[in-house]
């Protein structure tokens, strides 16, 4: 009886390292089902961006600083070609919509929906400002956010614009890991996603705020 009893201690012992080791390989991997990463836009590619993962403990540059830094890298867009410089009135379109997404992504490290919503009021509105709250709810309720270290503009057109409506055609790609809300450490590996939309804008009082995003496969 004693041989026996050590006998299933041993397996009970073997079977709780097994189950432990697989807990931990699907925390840290992006793409397990608990991943924002590998849900955040399912309708367009994901690529692993490869490389060293960062340590979860490094300082990791603010979205301020990414915005700046957009600001300074994307200028071509808009001085490359004297012929094809936007008026100021176009210029603000496109600096608001670049600053929405920014407000976007911050909001992703909310901890809780109703700070969600509230900044991301600032750049959306409408049923599309409802939608992405929908989502939010479902993985801030987990724990999980989102952490964009890099944003590159590859490609903005303004396609139609008057007084309170605009359209834009935009490429851009991020990089991001997924975010533990609880500790505020970035989980798993860099993603680089890609997306390719177009996007409709509205003026209220002195912003474009989006109001819709169409995915361009």
């Amino acid at each position: 009886m004693r041989k026996m009893n050590l006998l299933f201690g041993a397996i009970a012992l073997g079977l709780g390292v097994i189950v432990g080791t697989l807990g931990v390989s699907i925390l840290a991997n992006p793409g397990s089902p608990g991943s924002f990463i590998s849900k955040l836009r399912g309708e367009e590619s994901i690529q692993t961006v490869t490389g060293a993962v960062n340590d979860s403990t490094q300082t990791l540059p603010s979205l301020d600083m990414v915005q700046d830094h957009l600001s300074e890298t994307n200028a071509a867009l808009y001085n490359a070609n004297p012929d094809t410089v936007l008026d100021q009135a176009e210029q603000q379109i496109v600096a608001d919509y670049k600053q929405d997404i920014g407000i976007f992504f911050g909001a992703w490290k909310s901890a809780d929906i109703n700070t969600f919503r509230l900044k991301l009021a600032k750049a959306y509105t409408g049923e599309l400002l409802e939608k992405h709250a929908r989502r939010a709810e479902e993985f801030l309720a987990q724990g999980v956010g989102l952490n964009v270290t890099q944003i590159t503009f590859d490609q903005i057109d303004l396609e139609s614009a008057d007084a309170n409506t605009a359209t834009l055609r935009v490429d851009y790609r991020y990089k991001a890991r997924d975010y533990n809300l609880a500790d505020g450490t970035s989980i798993g590996e860099d993603h680089e996603q890609i997306v390719q939309v177009r996007v409709n804008l509205l003026k209220q009082n002195t912003r474009w705020l989006i109001t819709g995003e169409n995915s361009i496969q």
